[in-house]
């Protein structure tokens, strides 16, 4: 699956996020957070639902989660 939004392709099977088609570095659990994200754009997420769903019965602090969070934004603006 692939999901295009401004200048950017997010490519599941391929891992990886394009930026105006040149690869853009993002660590593993940001590019889980951002595809998240993108795969429930229709709706609010809560932070509970987050935690839960991106690592489960581990323990994530929240500023853990604030900071993948801020990396997403860095990353697509």
């Amino acid at each position: 699956m692939i999901y295009s939004f401004d200048d950017y392709e997010l490519k599941l099977q391929r891992y990886e996020l394009r930026s105006s088609g040149r690869p853009v570095k993002l660590e593993p659990q940001v590019f889980n957070l951002l595809t998240y994200l993108i795969q429930h754009r229709d709706r609010l997420i809560s932070k509970e639902e987050l935690l839960e769903q991106l690592r489960p019965g581990r323990f994530v602090s929240e500023a853990a989660l604030t900071s993948r969070m801020m990396a997403v934004r860095r990353t697509v603006g």
